[in-house]
């Protein structure tokens, strides 16, 4: 199930996380090995999340994917993952859904985002972001969204 589609404007947050570089047809075997990686990298230090997962296309049909905890105000700093690299989530105006669901329907929700925006005359940014993701297993519910161009 799916909520209206709406957009919205995004302070500048950041993805403290693990990247993952590969071709589209690629991520469907690295996204969920790093999710693992994640999880034992975050193990005993405390952090909960909110967990989420920054795209950017990069050309060519390869992506760069940074998955890790979604910080908003850095008033306190960054936490600290080991190995991980700090990916830049954009201010601006993005399209954004709430997807509640399995994680495998997520793809199609974020098609139905963009469709959206083509039907609106709206341009995609270059990023894709997709929170709500737990590390323990529980219930998940998804915000994706795509920066406005």
């Amino acid at each position: 199930m799916t909520t209206e589609i709406e957009v919205v404007q995004r302070p500048t947050a950041f993805l403290v996380g693990l990247p993952v570089i590969g071709r589209f047809d690629e991520l469907g075997t690295l996204v969920p090995a790093a999710w693992d990686a994640l999880r034992d990298a975050v193990a005993g230090t405390g952090l909960s999340g909110p967990f989420a997962e920054l795209s950017v296309e990069l050309g060519q049909g390869r992506y760069h994917e940074t998955l890790g905890v979604l910080v908003e105000d850095t008033g306190g700093g960054l936490p600290q993952v080991p190995g991980a690299v700090v990916g830049v989530v954009p201010a601006g105006r993005w399209v954004q859904v709430t997807h509640e669901g399995p994680r495998e329907a997520i793809a199609a929700t974020f098609g139905r985002l963009l469709e959206w925006l083509e039907e609106s005359g709206h341009q995609a940014g270059e990023h894709k972001l997709d929170t709500g993701y737990r590390l323990d297993g529980a219930p998940e519910t998804h915000v994706v969204a795509v920066q406005l161009g």
